[in-house]
């Protein structure tokens, strides 16, 4: 299907959004239980990160942080909406992140997020948004109280 505007005008309308996300992004702490060591044994079962004849102990894990980027919008009292994501009322300490695809990817795979000293957790998936296909991706996190 034909488009109203030339490839020209949509990476235009990208830098745009991209000049956006660098105006008004913060750092944040995503932190993600890794694996410290693999073991090299052929008997080693990466689904339950230990080799066959182990006892069922937590492998060796440890806790690593990352710096992503994200544009962080804290929800109002006065903003009582119900998430559509979630199920959640917006004034249940609920917080929106749009970051990019590094970021998404980390928040995936991460234990707990760190947002201005507020220990979160992710509760819901990621969604693309853009206006020509993921640019970056909404996700809602719960504060942990």
């Amino acid at each position: 299907m034909a488009s109203l505007l030339s490839s020209g005008e949509k990476a235009e309308i990208r830098g745009i959004f991209d000049s956006l996300h660098d105006t008004f992004k913060q750092d944040i702490d995503v932190y993600i239980n890794e694996v410290q060591s693999v073991s090299s044994s052929s008997d080693y079962h990466s689904l339950y990160n230990r080799d066959r004849d182990q006892s069922l102990g937590v492998g060796s894990k440890i806790l690593t942080k990352y710096i992503i980027s994200a544009r962080v919008h804290y929800f109002k009292k006065s903003e009582e909406a119900v998430l559509d994501d979630t199920g959640l009322p917006s004034s249940a300490n609920v917080i929106r992140l749009k970051v990019d695809r590094d970021g998404v990817d980390k928040l995936n795979r991460c234990t707990f997020v760190d947002v201005d000293g507020n220990k979160c957790s992710v509760i819901s998936n990621p969604e693309a948004v853009g206006p020509f296909g993921p640019l970056y991706y909404k996700v809602y996190l719960k504060v942990d109280t």
